[in-house]
């Protein structure tokens, strides 16, 4: 089948998928959308008065123009079939022309697409894991405030955006690859002192991308009821911190999430720094490892998930051996169908055993 057949196959599959299976009312999605409305309005005071409102202003906003046309808590169908195609055809242009490659993107999109991809809760977060994956993008090309606007716009979205910002790490200090230095020890030196310039470069851009992202909320905080870092969560049975014997969590609990979640979203974006996989392994690790230490097991915590997700399939190295290209598919594969059945824990174990061995491959 050629190229333009198995895009148009994907896009109408893709277009069909929210008239055949439409989402379930988000209740979120409709609260968002009135705070939307009270932003819009300029009523700063109200949006942030009360714990609920855990998710940025520029989600608020969004999920008000999502509902256009929609009803009781799910958009226009229009609205979801162009969003829907959209991002099929994305996938599938990330695969560069890659025939078999195509077909196994487009059937894990569509699989997502079926699932909690990227209508349940919160869909606006589904941009989150685009704009972590963009932001190393537009970085390698050396246009690093675009990278810190994207990082910051990402927490106008959700606050939780900040743990992908290692993600940058990706591309400073440059290719993981040895270079070949020509006297004694200079090519050491020069790795060494590349590396030490990538990481300047990379605390450059996440302090630009933070001063961004609070902007965003400083009409709020000034309007004098800013009351998010006052919500307490409860902890769902089978969680991690459940297990651990929480049962509930505060902000200042979630710092200790943070540091595992950015922390391991550094180590894969460090190792696989100057490699294509990177764009999409970097921001994957950050989503698994949100899903694993979270406290509460919601669908939309897996919309970034399903981005990197897809991403790493359609940019796994052409030279990867046969048996690690399949086994990152299969890992993306079981990964949507435990989310699918209810087994989201297992489900992100396996997919980061996959970002483990695009990372481990010098193939």
């Amino acid at each position: 089948m050629r190229s333009v057949h198995r895009w148009w196959v994907a896009g109408i599959l893709a277009a069909l998928v929210p008239l055949v299976v439409p989402p379930s009312s988000s209740a979120d999605l409709v609260d968002f959308a009135a705070l939307g409305t009270k932003v819009l309005g300029g009523r700063f005071d109200e949006v942030y008065a009360g714990t609920f409102t855990q998710a940025g202003p520029l989600q608020l906003v969004l999920s008000r123009v999502l509902l256009i046309g929609g009803a009781d808590g799910v958009p226009h169908p229009l609205v979801m079939v162009v969003i829907d195609v959209a991002l099929m055809l994305g996938a599938m242009a990330a695969c560069r022309g890659r025939a078999v490659r195509e077909v196994v993107v487009a059937v894990l999109a569509l699989l997502w697409l079926i699932g909690p991809m990227p209508w349940t809760g919160h869909p606006v977060e589904s941009i989150v894991g685009v704009l972590w994956a963009y932001a190393i993008v537009v970085d390698r090309k050396g246009r690093w405030p675009a990278a810190a606007l994207m990082l910051g716009v990402s927490v106008w979205i959700a606050p939780v955006a900040v743990l992908g910002f290692p993600c940058m790490l990706a591309v400073s200090g440059g290719s993981s690859a040895a270079p070949t230095g020509n006297a004694v020890g200079g090519g050491a030196a020069a790795r060494t002192g590349d590396a030490v310039g990538g990481i300047v470069r990379a605390v450059r851009t996440w302090v630009v991308a933070g001063l961004i992202a609070v902007v965003g909320y400083v009409p709020f905080v000034v309007s004098g009821r800013f009351e998010m870092f006052g919500h307490v969560w409860p902890v769902d049975p089978g969680t991690l911190p459940y297990l651990l014997g929480l049962r509930e969590v505060t902000w200042a609990t979630r710092l200790g999430q943070a540091v595992i979640v950015a922390g391991g979203c550094a180590a894969v974006a460090w190792l696989l720094r100057g490699r294509l996989v990177a764009v999409a392994a970097a921001p994957a690790a950050a989503g698994l490892l949100r899903v694993v230490t979270d406290p509460l097991a919601f669908g939309y915590y897996w919309l970034p998930v399903a981005v990197g997700s897809v991403l790493l399939v359609a940019l796994l190295p052409d030279d990867l051996a046969i048996w690690r290209k399949s086994l990152v598919a299969a890992a993306g594969y079981v990964t949507v169908m435990g989310v699918a059945i209810g087994h989201a824990t297992a489900g992100a174990l396996l997919a980061m055993a996959g970002c483990l061995v695009a990372a481990i491959s010098n193939a």
